[in-house]
């Protein structure tokens, strides 16, 4: 009996053996998979983490709807460098040179901390009605170039008075002098009349022509004229045109004027030695008794 159970022992043992092998290889796939993802977790440098930004904005997006119908909508961007080192802003980059953005007393480099603003403005005269969505690319280097972008959105209501073109281009490449003619329409059935027209620039000479009647509206054109020889480089002004309207006492068309040679300036404009709430004042609707001691005028 018990030499029966000893052999039928010998027999079953084989089989359970090669049982429990294939088994056990059957396990293998599973050990190594788990094994490989342990080891490679261990050694893997933790890599997920987004770098901390070191200019942070305040504001990315100002959304002010409904305009009322003024000559100037303003708007700002604050900002902060929360980062370790300096921020310099290398530049201001609009998607629509209506926006002129320039920075608070012109100031470019801000330590650890330190917060900054710069401001935008668009003319309603100089744009049609409807939703507009504006953006300014920064560029800035805290060690490295990064840039930003902001956005800032607002609809325009119906136009009461414009300028056509809203943005002049001279190319003064040629040596030649040059001129352009722009039209200031009312289109409400009123008798807007302008005063006078001047600019800083001393490139730039304005006259203003008869004013026409065209349909119900008035409409009054201004002839620009700029020398042939300018200097080299680019320069951006304005043209300032001041009526006897109480909404748009004050219209200015932005002009850029190319010399024969790539610019050197920033693009960046500065606004020196002002505050925010003295940048807001200068951006709005100016009387039409404003004067510049430096500013070349022509009145009809």
């Amino acid at each position: 009996m018990d030499e029966r159970n000893e052999n039928v022992s010998n027999q079953t043992r084989p089989n359970s053996i090669l049982e429990g092998g294939l088994f056990a290889f059957a396990l293998l796939p599973f050990v190594i998979s788990a094994f490989a993802a342990h080891s490679s977790d261990a050694a893997r440098p933790i890599s997920g983490q987004v770098p901390r930004e070191t200019l942070i904005f305040s504001q990315y997006a100002v959304d002010l709807g409904l305009v009322p119908p003024l000559e100037t909508i303003p708007a700002h961007f604050d900002f902060r460098n929360l980062g370790d080192s300096d921020v310099r802003i290398l530049k201001l980059e609009p998607s629509c040179g209506c926006l002129n953005p320039r920075l608070f007393d012109d100031k470019k480099v801000y330590g650890t901390g330190e917060s900054g603003r710069f401001y935008v403005s668009v003319k309603t005269a100089n744009e049609a009605p409807g939703p507009k969505d504006y953006n300014v690319r920064v560029s800035y280097d805290d060690g490295e170039l990064k840039e930003r972008i902001v956005r800032f959105r607002m609809v325009i209501p119906e136009r009461k008075v414009t300028v056509t073109p809203a943005e002049v281009y001279f190319y003064q490449t040629h040596g030649n002098p040059d001129s352009r003619e722009i039209l200031v329409q009312d289109h409400r059935g009123q008798q807007l009349n302008v005063l006078r027209v001047e600019s800083k620039s001393d490139n730039i000479s304005a006259e203003i022509g008869e004013r026409r009647i065209r349909g119900q509206g008035v409409e009054v054109p201004i002839r620009i004229d700029v020398p042939g020889e300018v200097a080299p480089g680019k320069e951006t002004c304005w043209l300032k045109i001041e009526t006897d309207d109480p909404e748009y006492r004050v219209i200015q068309v932005p002009i850029l004027i190319w010399g024969p040679q790539d610019s050197t300036k920033s693009e960046i404009q500065p606004v020196t030695n002002e505050s925010p709430s003295e940048v807001s004042d200068r951006l709005s609707v100016q009387p039409a008794n404003y004067d510049q001691p430096d500013s070349k005028s022509s009145a009809p």
